[in-house]
C-alpha cells in the first residue's frame, strides 16, 4: 500500500471532482478489493488528514459538478467518510463554500444516526449512496457487529427526507439469489430512487470458497430484467453486459422530469433536439446539459417526440448505461478509418470486448485484416474481467500468442495513469519495446 501524495490527490479531485476523506473504514466486508491485490499494486491509501488540510484542498473541485464523497473512482482507497471524526466540520465548510453544488456521499450507513440525518438534511442539495449490499449474514459478509438493523437505518433515511441510492455487491454464489431479491425489494420499498448492483470481483489470492463461475455475469442480467417487473425504481447492473450504442432507458426515476413528461423504460433516445445521439453517454449527457429538451423515442416500432420540462444541466431523471464517451468513440472510429487496409489488432477486456467487437464491425465491415481480441487479467486473476485492472504483461502475453503481425495495436486507455503507467507501474511504451508492433491507446 502507497501512501498518496499531495499531487496524487490534486489529480485525483480535478479529474473527477472527487474530495477524498479517509481510507479508514468500520467495516471488513469479505468482497473488499483492497484485501486481495497482488504484490506490487499501487494503490494509494490516503494520509490522515487535518480538517484544515481537507478544506484548503476545496480550491481543487469545481461548483459546475456534481463533487463526490467516498466513492472509489480513483486509485486512493476510499473509506467510510462518517469513520472521519471531523466530518460534520469539513461538510459544513464544504457547503459554505459550494453553496448550490450537489455533494454525493457514498457510505455504508451503519454511522447513519437521526441527529447526522438532521444535519445533513440541512446540508441539501445532498443525495447519499447507501452501500447496503445485504440484509442478513451482515456480520459474516460485511463485517457489521455494530447491532444495527439495516431496514431501521433505510427507514431513518427516508423519514429525515434524505434523497438515497441502494448499492449492493451481488454474491448469491454465497447467500444465494432469495437473499438478494429481498434486500433488493427492501431498497425499493424503503425509498431507494434507484439502485445499482455489482458483479463482485476476487482477484487469484482470494479465498477460493468466494470464488464463483463466469456465467454468474449472465445470469446476473438476466436476474436484473426480471426483478424490474417486481420493483418501482430503475435497477442496472455493473458493468452492464453492452452489446451496441443504442441509447436505451432502462428506467425512469419517479416524479423527475423524464416521470412527468412520460419517459418509459424501454424507450430508445434517437435525437435530443435536432442531433442525433450516436451512444448512451452522449444522449445523458446532451439531456442533462440542456434545457427542456426535445426527445425523438422509438417507442416499439413507433417513433414518438417528448418535451423534458427542467432545467439546465438539471438530471433528465431517466437511467441508461454508460458505454463509451462520444469524443473517444470518435477518435476510434477516426483511427479505424485512417487504418483502412493495414493490418490491425484491437486488445480490449473480458467485459468489454461483446460491445467493442460490435462498434469495429460496424465501422470496419467484414475486413478480414482487423482482429479484436478480449484480454484475460491474468496478473489479477480470479474473476477480475475489466479494462480498468489489465496491466502490460496481460497485453505483452496476448500478443505474442496471436497468430498475425499487426500492423498498428490499439489499447484501451483506462489500464493507464496519467503518465502512461499501469497499476504496477510499467509504462505502455514496455508493449512495443517487447513485442515490435507499434501502439495506439484510446
Amino acid at each position: 500500500m502507497y501512501i498518496a501524495s499531495p499531487s496524487f490527490i490534486f489529480y485525483a479531485m480535478r479529474s473527477g471532482n472527487v474530495l477524498p476523506i479517509t481510507s479508514r473504514c468500520n467495516l471488513q466486508c469479505i468482497f473488499c478489493s483492497h484485501k486481495q491485490n497482488p504484490p506490487g499494486v499501487k494503490v494509494y491509501h490516503l494520509p490522515e488528514r487535518s480538517p484544515h488540510e481537507i478544506k484548503k484542498s476545496f480550491k481543487y473541485l469545481s461548483a459546475d459538478e456534481k463533487i463526490i464523497i467516498g466513492e472509489s473512482a480513483t486509485g486512493m482507497v476510499e473509506g467510510e467518510p462518517f469513520y472521519y471524526p471531523c466530518i460534520k466540520e469539513v461538510l459544513k465548510e464544504l457547503r459554505r463554500r459550494f453553496p448550490e453544488t450537489e455533494i454525493q456521499i457514498t457510505t455504508n450507513g451503519v454511522l447513519l444516526e437521526p441527529s447526522l440525518l438532521a444535519f445533513l438534511k440541512q446540508l441539501e442539495p445532498l443525495e447519499l449512496v447507501i452501500s447496503l449490499n445485504t440484509l442478513g449474514s451482515r456480520k459474516e459478509a460485511l463485517g457489521d457487529f455494530s447491532g444495527r438493523d439495516a431496514v431501521t437505518i433505510l427507514e431513518e433515511i427516508r423519514e429525515a427526507g434524505l434523497k438515497y441510492h441502494g448499492s449492493v455487491v451481488a454474491i448469491p454464489h454465497l447467500l444465494g439469489w432469495d437473499n438478494l431479491s429481498r434486500t433488493l425489494l427492501t431498497l425499493d420499498e424503503r425509498g431507494a430512487n434507484t439502485i445499482r448492483v455489482f458483479l463482485p470481483g476476487f482477484t487469484r489470492l482470494a479465498p477460493s470458497s468466494l470464488g464463483f463461475e463466469p456465467s454468474l455475469w449472465e445470469k446476473l442480467h438476466r436476474f436484473i430484467i426480471d426483478t424490474r417487473k417486481a420493483l418501482s425504481v430503475p435497477i442496472i447492473l455493473d458493468p452492464p453486459l453492452l452489446r451496441d450504442l443504442e441509447a436505451r432507458i432502462e428506467g425512469v426515476i419517479k416524479n423527475s422530469p423524464a416521470y412527468r413528461s412520460g419517459v418509459k423504460l424501454g424507450d430508445v433516445i434517437q435525437k435530443v433536439g435536432d442531433k442525433k445521439v450516436t451512444c448512451r453517454v452522449e444522449a445523458f449527457n446532451l439531456s442533462r446539459a440542456l434545457e427542456n429538451p426535445t426527445l425523438t423515442l422509438k417507442r416499439n416500432a413507433e417513433n414518438i417526440s417528448l418535451t423534458l420540462g427542467k432545467k439546465e444541466k438539471e438530471s433528465p431523471g431517466f437511467v441508461m448505461y454508460s458505454d463509451i464517451d462520444p469524443y473517444q468513440m470518435n477518435e476510434f472510429a477516426g483511427r479505424l478509418k485512417g487504418l483502412k487496409g493495414r493490418k490491425v489488432l484491437i486488445l480490449t477486456s473480458m467485459l468489454g470486448y461483446p460491445l467493442i467487437s460490435n462498434v469495429v464491425k460496424g465501422n470496419r465491415g467484414e475486413e478480414n485484416n482487423t482482429v479484436v481480441k478480449a484480454v484475460p487479467n491474468e496478473f489479477f486473476g480470479g474473476s477480475i474481467m475489466s479494462a480498468g485492472l489489465l496491466v502490460v504483461k496481460d497485453f505483452i502475453q496476448v500478443i505474442k500468442n496471436i497468430e498475425m503481425s499487426p500492423q498498428v495495436i490499439i489499447l484501451p486507455q483506462k489500464p493507464f495513469d496519467r503518465n502512461g503507467k499501469d497499476l504496477l507501474g510499467e509504462s505502455c511504451l514496455t508493449i512495443p519495446e517487447k513485442t515490435g508492433f507499434p501502439v495506439i491507446t484510446i
